[in-house]
């Protein structure tokens, strides 16, 4: 039986920040007011509370999930999603949906749409190396080591585009022992590489070295 119901819900991502640009923040700011079933009386009281971002607006797996302990005020609360669990690989810069699930209820609809910050909406690209990110293909060059990332300006890059691939550890191991699931993956039969697509200049690629480098060595 749902317990709960959530009102006035205000939310703020963070969008990739242009060449040049200061850091941004690593976290999204999340405020609201909660109710009891009714819709009339605001809760207090500490409650765990799950956060998962998803895909799509209802069904789907969610791409990103944590858990906090949130204190209620007349209903009022305020969290930075992020500070528990990384939101990296989160964005792809499609339409991201907030789940919100408080103690034993299920998970509260509708989902609410993410939208960005005013400040990330009106910031501009570095349009100096042209209009296209991320569009070489992968290829063989020198060798490199497993692990390195490099930036190039080709359409066929001496790695494989670093763009959030799932790979399968038992044909990637030694790969498996330097990134682990830092990047995503079930650290079981799967790992991911980091995904640096939207963090590329214009018409520039990052790459990874992950299928035929050398191992490295401490010095």
């Amino acid at each position: 039986m749902r317990k709960h119901c959530l009102k006035l819900t205000l939310a703020a991502a963070v969008l990739a920040a242009p060449v040049l640009a200061l850091p941004v923040p690593s976290t999204i700011g999340y405020q609201g007011r909660l109710y009891d079933a009714s819709g009339t009386n605001p809760v207090n009281g500490t409650l765990s509370v799950v956060f998962s971002i998803y895909a799509a607006a209802t069904g789907g797996t969610a791409v990103w999930t944590e858990t906090q302990s949130v204190t209620f005020t007349n209903g009022y609360f305020a969290v930075q999603l992020g500070s528990v669990t990384s939101l990296v690989g989160a964005f792809d810069g499609t339409t991201r949906w907030l789940g919100v699930a408080v103690g034993t209820d299920p998970e509260m609809t509708p989902r609410g749409a993410i939208a960005s910050v005013p400040y990330a909406l009106s910031a501009s690209p570095d349009t100096r190396f042209g209009q296209n990110t991320s569009l070489a293909a992968a290829g063989s060059g020198a060798t490199c080591t497993l692990g390195a990332v490099w930036l190039t300006a080709g359409v066929v890059a001496g790695g494989t585009p670093a763009a959030g691939q799932i790979l399968s550890i038992s044909a990637n191991t030694a790969l498996f022992s330097l990134l682990g699931t830092t990047y995503g993956g079930d650290g079981k039969t799967t790992f991911a590489l980091p995904d640096l697509r939207g963090a590329a200049p214009n018409g520039l690629t990052y790459v990874i070295c992950a299928t035929a480098g050398v191992f490295p060595a401490r010095s």
